[in-house]
């Protein structure tokens, strides 16, 4: 069988988070598509949440002697081919783009992923559902929408203080 991977993480993440959220995604992901012989929306959900709560595990165990572990995260796009169908997984506001080449021999860009950022009211709205008791959860900051008035990045692995 044959199967292409590639993901990207953008992020300031401290080794152990990233050894962790490489693992997940780089080994996880490709294995398990393998071992069943079909890639599925379900596959690539639970790599994910077997790196998220790997990284949780992680913060519960050395918060105390690093506080600043629960305020980072990462945005993370995973493309998988699988016979010859492309999939692709986003978390955060990093981008796939393909280049559609026109009749008129121009290449044009075309967005295949959503970006899940604060400034996008169906993300607001989203994280208001999430969050019904934090009044804080969504801020407009300095003319910027910001979750808990930190970041504008909707959904990525391991921010801890919005869970």
């Amino acid at each position: 069988m044959s199967l292409s991977f590639i993901s990207l993480f953008n992020s300031l993440l401290v080794t152990e988070c990233l050894r962790n959220l490489t693992y997940s995604c780089c080994y996880c992901i490709p294995g398990l598509a393998q071992e069943r012989g079909t890639i599925s929306e379900d596959i690539v959900r639970n790599a994910f949440s077997a790196t998220e709560e790997g990284f949780l595990s992680l913060v519960r165990r050395t918060h105390l002697i690093k506080p600043s572990i629960a305020s980072i995260g990462s945005c993370c796009l995973v493309g998988i081919i699988w016979k010859g169908t492309l999939y692709l997984a986003n978390l955060g506001d990093s981008r796939a783009v393909v280049g559609c080449l026109t009749g008129s021999n121009k290449i044009v860009a075309e967005q295949l992923t959503r970006d899940h950022n604060a400034s996008m009211e169906e993300v607001r709205q989203e994280l208001r559902s999430l969050h019904p008791d934090d009044s804080q959860i969504v801020v407009l900051k300095n003319g910027v929408w910001r979750i808990k008035g930190i970041i504008q990045v909707g959904k990525t692995f391991m921010e801890c203080f919005c869970s």
